[in-house]
């Protein structure tokens, strides 16, 4: 679709950092020493305790919302309690973080075996205890994410081995028995009951979609506990999670799955070479889409210039896939065509410059000023972490909606209807109905067949009234604007989201939407696509729910 209004913006740190009010929550949970005979001290888990605070601040849980139980407090009622009560404390729609370093164990329960957390006094919680203390975050929680660095499982390796490895390699498996030796179903792996706490979140209520569970090892692997740093996958898990880990897909954020493989490469560097334990697997069930950190404004790429622009006809061969948006004001108050502007570069210095063209676009307003040229400031000098060999813009700006898309709460049901599945060029507008399963916000995100930025069509400064109630049909565009095929042939995308709480428009351009300048835009690179999730996920306003149904929808345009 063609070029219409283009927003200049140069994102500036304080904007890049600025913070909305954030009622996410966090349970940190950590025990070393024990209160009886029996495990082994785990000296690391004071250092786990500070990474998992590191892990949580990034995931932009206020200080003052995190709960701390160390060793002593850290007792089978206390834990249970807390976990109830983050759930009461937790708002509705928002996001919450329980970690647990310490020592994993099974026992007997009739004639199976179950394996649970090992609490201070030599309590077991097991997943089922922990799924049910959970419900209330299970079920209103628009994300709940769990990190559980501990293990259920000796492995293969007697326990004299294991005693030796520690003295040689200070290196303590994170792992308690409390079944007696005979009982032989506590020794059969594939035995297990209630192996699976996103099985049990679900049994209670909870979504897949809105749960993660991260776990240290597999079923049969032994986690380790590093004295002089913490455990292996606590370790691996915050490096990656504050910036260590790569997109790979270019979306502009990074999501469980990338965190994984970035934190599986480094327990399997750190332990390369060791003649006594090999690598042990963390692995992560549930949503492996969800975007648990927005990448840090400081690992971003420095910010881009973007530019005002009105809308164009360019010539064919450099003709952007963007819609023409045309207002229809009454014919009484119609104003004199207004001459429109392309964008163009000019070398060597990337500097956009408006050039006065025929046939306009948008007749809204009076004509405006001789072309100028805007030259953007200097870009940051910050160093930016090496990024991964750059993905093919449609592609790369595809996987980004996708990623947005893996967001939603699918307790928020979004129907869209097209009213043409194919639009013809400078003859046909888009039309689409959407339905909503709550009271929300509509936001309208497209990507032209050109690949080259993504639009936000709606709201716009012709329309900035984008409430919708729960069964409302909501038909766009509205009578006074339309957004016209303009061409080039090809597939546009269109997201289409209906979110609980208003997104801040501030969070992804220095000034909003007007009648003249009605559409805001973010540029398909990498920082442009960070921008774009960080608005469309992030940007509430006072720490409103951050829950929204989404759908990704194609149009294509035709001759």
């Amino acid at each position: 679709m063609k070029n219409f209004w283009l927003l200049a913006a140069l994102m500036s740190a304080q904007m890049a950092c600025a913070q909305a009010t954030s009622n996410r929550t966090a349970l940190i949970i950590g025990v070393g020493e024990y209160g009886y005979t029996g495990p082994s001290s785990l000296l690391g888990v004071k250092h786990d305790m500070a990474s998992a605070s590191k892990i949580a601040g990034a995931m932009d849980i206020p200080s003052a919302n995190i709960v701390y139980l160390r060793d002593a407090e850290a007792t089978k009622a206390n834990i249970l309690a807390a976990l109830k009560k983050l759930g009461e404390k937790t708002g509705e729609g928002s996001r919450a973080f329980v970690y647990f370093s310490g020592h994993g164990t099974r026992q007997k329960m009739g004639d199976d075996c179950v394996e649970g957390l090992l609490t201070y006094e030599g309590g077991t919680i097991s997943h089922q205890e922990f799924a049910n203390a959970t419900k209330k975050l299970a079920t209103s929680a628009d994300k709940f994410v769990t990190l559980i660095d501990a293990c259920h499982s000796e492995g293969v390796v007697p326990p004299q081995a294991l005693t030796r490895r520690l003295l040689q390699n200070q290196l303590t498996p994170k792992f308690f028995s409390k079944s007696d030796r005979p009982a032989n179903a506590c020794e059969v792996v594939s035995n297990m009951k209630t192996r699976s706490l996103l099985n049990e979140v679900t049994r209670i209520g909870g979504l897949q979609e809105n749960f993660v569970q991260i776990t240290s090892s597999r079923p049969d692997e032994v986690s380790l506990d590093q004295p002089d740093k913490g455990g292996l996958a606590t370790q691996a898990m915050r490096d990656c999670l504050l910036g260590k880990a790569k997109d790979l897909n270019s979306s502009g954020a990074v999501s469980m799955d990338e965190i994984q493989q970035c934190a599986q490469s480094q327990i399997n560097a750190t332990l390369k070479g060791n003649t006594h334990f090999s690598p042990h697997h963390v692995t992560v069930s549930g949503n492996r889409n969800l975007i648990p950190v927005i990448r840090p404004s400081a690992q971003r790429p420095a910010p881009q210039t973007a530019v005002v622009a009105q809308a164009s006809i360019p010539a064919p061969v450099a003709s952007p896939a963007m819609p023409a948006a045309n207002p229809s004001p009454p014919p009484a108050t119609t104003t004199p065509a207004a001459p429109s502007v392309a964008v163009q570069p000019t070398p060597p210095v990337p500097v956009p410059v408006l050039v006065p063209v025929p046939a306009p676009v948008i007749v809204q307003s009076p004509p405006p000023a001789a072309a100028v040229s805007i030259t953007p400031a200097p870009l940051s000098s910050t160093p930016v972490p090496s990024a991964p060999p750059a993905a093919e813009a449609a592609m790369a700006s595809l996987a980004t909606l996708k990623d947005i898309e893996q967001q939603r709460n699918p307790r928020r049901v979004v129907t869209v209807s097209l009213q043409k599945p194919s639009l013809k060029i400078g003859r046909d507008s888009l039309g689409l109905d959407i339905k909503s399963s709550h009271d929300g916000h509509v936001y309208l995100i497209l990507l032209g067949s050109d690949a080259k930025s993504f639009y936000v069509l709606y709201p716009n400064g012709l329309d900035k009234d984008n409430a919708i109630k729960a069964g409302q049909t909501m038909r766009i565009p509205k009578p006074h604007w339309e957004v016209k095929a303009a061409g080039p042939v090809g597939t546009n995308h269109l997201l289409v989201m209906v979110a609980d709480s208003p997104r801040r428009l501030s969070g992804l351009t220095l000034s909003e939407p007007t009648a003249n300048e009605p559409f805001t835009y973010a540029l398909n690179n990498l920082g442009g696509r960070s921008e774009l999730i960080q608005f469309l996920t992030r940007e509430t306003q006072n720490g409103g729910s951050e829950s929204f149904g989404a759908k990704l929808i194609s149009v294509k345009e035709v001759k």
